[in-house]
């Protein structure tokens, strides 16, 4: 009996068509009943969706997608062939999955986030399936309060009244956040039409601000008390950043003190993208319609911790992070700070692989056997839990076999050129090592060379009652001596 189920950071390249997918519910669905530590997390990690709460009552037609194994002591191990099978399957490789439109959102961000944990490159039916998806629907922009910046440099909106917003108040409080323009590292790239498009919007109307989002269908029919109001904003086109200026309600005194120790700093800006797909693929959010910018705890999936950084959190749809800051880069940032180099052509792939101290050859190298992967996988429609190696293996023992069959063929021919009398052709094949020998010139140099060494042609002579060797010619021999011997 698993006393505990834990997520582990392990990957198995084990064959997923030889992972017992019942065993795996079995052992799921026993834990659930008995209560043992981890296994709701447990659940929620080994399928790509969970369609149902998480109970009792639980059902494996509730799980979409299993990608990890369970070792005898409870820990789960991704799969990478399992992986490969259920970003397929939610492509509808084999069929449609039986998944609502947000189920497929979901499981296509749980995957995506396995592939950045592998560090390769995720199939395009994934980023379609989050690429489309958010285009008309909510998702939000996450934002941090800066303090590089004067509050009064901020224009208030005409329509706003602060000395009202203010009054009675002991405490005042203004912020400012800054959202720069810009690539995340999910691909979609910030366009600073979307989020002038933002400024506009509180300067021509506010937005609120509330304690965490609201969910997306509750929007049209509730109206939380608000813990900020949105009072200016302005965009910076020299360094491509839009900031807010926002007053803390008076009645936000949690908020007031959470700002001040610091323990709060993360806002993110709520709303409704809209998503243009270049020819390349990637993605550009050319307009935004925010509905409110919201107050969000720290230390959450997807979202940053420094004084200034964008990115998206999750609420729905999660996105990755923009970070940009005078501190020392970590590797992380590293990586994001070179690859929009690359995109801006500042830097080429050849100077960073150079400054490792590796040779670009490698990489390319690397690329063509990926090309020739994905040419297999789409030649022989794989699919689904097939094998890629697998496939491979016995296609490369079918031509062995093929190139073994052509090879004895030839050499039945040449013998037959070059030798007469079946008994003679039989002895030379078993001298003649055949595996040694790829073309029918180097078959046949071997067979001349052996019918012109004396011991042969003597053992050869000796097998023959009615005739001697004769090399090289078919056509029949008179006047000769016949005598019987034996070897």
């Amino acid at each position: 009996m698993i006393e505990e189920f834990k997520i582990t950071d392990s990957v198995s390249n084990r064959a997923w068509g030889d992972v017992d997918k019942s065993r795996i519910w079995q052992l799921l669905k026993e834990g659930l009943q008995e209560g043992v530590k981890g296994v709701k997390a447990a659940i929620r990690e080994m399928y790509a969706v969970v369609k149902a709460e998480i109970d009792e009552e639980l059902t494996q037609a509730d799980c979409w997608g299993p990608h990890h194994e369970i070792t005898q002591d409870g820990e789960l191990v991704l799969n990478k062939a399992g992986l490969i099978a259920a970003a397929a399957a939610l492509a509808g490789a084999r069929a449609e999955p039986n998944l609502t439109p947000e189920q497929k959102r979901k499981a296509a961000r749980h995957l995506m986030r396995h592939y950045k944990q592998l560090e390769e490159e995720p199939p395009e039916s994934l980023k379609e399936i989050l690429s489309s998806a958010a285009s008309g629907e909510m998702t939000s922009l996450q934002a941090i309060v800066t303090g590089e910046i004067n509050i009064n440099d901020i224009p208030v909106a005409p329509w706003a009244n602060l000395e009202a917003l203010k009054a009675d108040d002991p405490e005042p409080m203004e912020v400012v956040v800054e959202i720069p323009a810009g690539k995340s590292k999910r691909g979609w790239n910030y366009t600073p039409q979307a989020l002038q498009r933002i400024v506009g919007e509180v300067m021509s109307k506010g937005l609120p601000g509330f304690l965490g989002h609201q969910k997306p269908e509750d929007v049209e029919t509730q109206f939380p008390e608000p813990v900020t109001h949105w009072v200016g904003a302005k965009w910076d086109p020299v360094q491509n950043k839009a900031y807010f200026r926002g007053v803390i309600d008076k009645a936000a005194t949690n908020l007031k003190r959470w700002i001040k120790a610091n323990v709060v700093r993360q806002v993110s800006i709520f709303g409704i993208p809209k998503l243009q797909q270049r020819p390349t693929g990637e993605v550009d959010v050319v307009d935004y319609k925010p509905l409110s910018i919201d107050w969000t705890p720290l230390n959450r999936a997807g979202m940053p911790t420094r004084i200034v950084a964008v990115g998206e959190m999750y609420s729905d749809v999660i996105d990755d992070v923009i970070e940009r800051s005078e501190e020392k880069l970590d590797l992380k940032e590293a990586f994001v700070l070179i690859k929009s180099k690359l995109a801006s052509k500042e830097l080429t792939a050849s100077q960073v692989v150079g400054e490792i101290g590796l040779d670009i050859k490698e990489f390319d190298e690397v690329a063509e056997a990926l090309r020739v992967y994905e040419k297999i996988k789409n030649t022989f429609s794989v699919s689904g839990e097939m094998n890629v190696e697998k496939l491979i293996d016995e296609a490369a023992k079918v031509l062995a076999e093929k190139k073994k069959t052509e090879k004895e063929k030839m050499f039945e021919e040449v013998i037959k050129e070059k030798v007469a009398g079946e008994m003679a052709q039989a002895l030379i094949k078993k001298m003649v090592k055949l595996d040694e020998l790829e073309t029918k010139e180097q078959i046949a140099g071997e067979i001349d060379k052996l019918l012109h060494d004396e011991e042969v042609r003597n053992v050869l002579n000796k097998i023959y009652t009615d005739r001697p060797v004769i090399v090289g010619m078919r056509q029949p021999v008179t006047n000769l001596k016949v005598k019987k011997q034996s070897i």
